[in-house]
Protein backbone atom coordinates (compact mmCIF):
# COMPACT_ATOMS: atom_id res chain seq x y z
CA UNK A 1 0.00 0.00 0.00
CA UNK A 2 1.34 3.43 -0.97
CA UNK A 3 1.32 6.31 1.50
CA UNK A 4 -0.67 9.45 0.63
CA UNK A 5 2.59 11.44 0.57
CA UNK A 6 4.07 9.17 -2.09
CA UNK A 7 1.26 10.10 -4.51
CA UNK A 8 1.54 13.84 -3.89
CA UNK A 9 2.56 15.90 -6.91
CA UNK A 10 4.25 19.27 -6.67
CA UNK A 11 4.37 21.98 -9.29
CA UNK A 12 7.71 23.27 -10.54
CA UNK A 13 6.94 26.57 -8.83
CA UNK A 14 6.29 24.87 -5.45
CA UNK A 15 9.57 22.98 -5.74
CA UNK A 16 11.45 26.13 -6.77
CA UNK A 17 10.07 28.04 -3.77
CA UNK A 18 10.96 25.21 -1.36
CA UNK A 19 14.51 24.99 -2.75
CA UNK A 20 14.93 28.72 -2.13
CA UNK A 21 13.48 28.69 1.38
CA UNK A 22 15.91 30.51 3.73
CA UNK A 23 17.58 27.86 5.88
CA UNK A 24 18.58 29.95 8.92
CA UNK A 25 15.04 30.58 10.28
CA UNK A 26 13.88 27.05 9.45
CA UNK A 27 16.87 25.52 11.24
CA UNK A 28 16.45 27.78 14.27
CA UNK A 29 12.76 26.85 14.51
CA UNK A 30 13.81 23.19 14.31
CA UNK A 31 16.09 23.61 17.33
CA UNK A 32 19.44 23.75 15.53
CA UNK A 33 22.13 26.02 16.94
CA UNK A 34 23.92 28.25 14.47
CA UNK A 35 27.20 30.12 14.77
CA UNK A 36 27.59 33.30 12.74
CA UNK A 37 30.49 33.31 10.29
CA UNK A 38 31.74 36.11 8.01
CA UNK A 39 29.81 37.19 4.90
CA UNK A 40 26.35 36.05 6.00
CA UNK A 41 27.31 32.42 6.51
CA UNK A 42 26.32 30.27 9.49
CA UNK A 43 27.82 27.03 10.77
CA UNK A 44 25.21 24.50 11.87
CA UNK A 45 26.38 23.08 15.18
CA UNK A 46 25.80 19.54 16.40
CA UNK A 47 25.53 17.70 13.08
CA UNK A 48 28.70 15.65 13.58
CA UNK A 49 30.34 17.25 10.55
CA UNK A 50 30.89 20.88 9.61
CA UNK A 51 28.02 22.31 7.59
CA UNK A 52 27.78 25.93 6.51
CA UNK A 53 24.52 27.54 5.37
CA UNK A 54 23.89 30.80 3.57
CA UNK A 55 20.40 31.80 2.54
CA UNK A 56 18.90 28.66 0.94
CA UNK A 57 22.16 26.86 0.24
CA UNK A 58 24.38 24.57 2.34
CA UNK A 59 27.86 23.13 1.93
CA UNK A 60 30.04 20.68 3.83
CA UNK A 61 33.65 21.94 3.55
CA UNK A 62 35.14 18.54 4.50
CA UNK A 63 33.33 16.46 1.87
CA UNK A 64 32.47 19.06 -0.76
CA UNK A 65 28.79 18.07 -0.60
CA UNK A 66 26.33 20.90 -1.07
CA UNK A 67 22.73 21.54 -1.94
CA UNK A 68 19.57 23.55 -1.47
CA UNK A 69 17.02 23.67 1.36
CA UNK A 70 15.23 20.49 0.21
CA UNK A 71 18.53 18.61 0.01
CA UNK A 72 19.45 19.74 3.54
CA UNK A 73 16.21 18.42 5.02
CA UNK A 74 16.58 15.09 3.26
CA UNK A 75 20.30 14.68 4.05
CA UNK A 76 20.51 15.95 7.63
CA UNK A 77 16.97 15.59 8.97
CA UNK A 78 16.31 12.24 7.27
CA UNK A 79 13.08 13.44 5.65
CA UNK A 80 11.57 12.13 2.45
CA UNK A 81 11.13 14.55 -0.44
CA UNK A 82 7.43 14.95 0.39
CA UNK A 83 8.17 15.56 4.08
CA UNK A 84 10.82 18.16 3.17
CA UNK A 85 8.36 19.86 0.81
CA UNK A 86 5.69 19.96 3.53
CA UNK A 87 8.13 21.44 6.03
CA UNK A 88 9.48 24.09 3.67
CA UNK A 89 6.16 25.06 2.07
Amino acid sequence: MTSPQAKRKYTREQIRRARKCPLKPVLELGGHRLRRLPEGNYEVLGLGEPVVVKEHYWTCPDTGESGNAIDFMMRFRGLSFAEAMDLLS
